[in-house]
């Protein structure tokens, strides 16, 4: 993760970045850009909602080593992505002038957190062949005595 950074100081950091861009977009779009021509279902606050329920997760997880705590961050990743791509289509489609800045933009969130989706994740990984394999040896040192 990041090459020479600590794991668990970067999961923190997605965290708590998770919490920061999820409230920039549920302020951002609910009051500027879902009021010209795209006030349809909003979704933003349920999806940032999620998004910073599962910051809180991954950063607890992060803090005690805990890699299940993960999953929820990561479900609500995937949501995240889906909703950040779906609303730039719909945007792309609906919007005009100026408020097309935010297309491109949600693009380039939703690129960035799919790499944070697979960081957390092949570290949800490795923690969880770790914990077999001491659980392994945990189990064998106990049948030889």
């Amino acid at each position: 993760m990041f090459g020479s950074l600590n794991a668990n100081y970067v999961r923190m950091v997605i965290a708590g970045s998770s919490v920061v861009v999820s409230l920039l977009i549920s302020g951002f779009t609910t009051t500027w850009v879902e009021i010209h021509k795209c006030w349809g279902f909003i979704v933003w606050p349920h999806v940032c909602l999620l998004q910073i329920v599962g910051g809180i997760f991954l950063f607890v997880g992060s803090s005690k080593r805990n890699h299940w705590l993960f999953l929820p961050w990561l479900l609500a990743a995937c949501i995240f992505i889906y909703t950040l791509l779906y609303k730039s289509i719909v945007y792309f489609y609906n919007l005009e002038g100026r408020v097309l800045f935010v297309v491109p933009l949600f693009q380039s969130i939703a690129g960035f957190w799919s790499y944070f989706m697979y960081d957390v994740f092949r570290d949800f990984l490795q923690m969880h062949t770790q914990s077999h394999r001491t659980i392994a040896i945990m189990e064998s040192l106990q049948t030889e005595y």
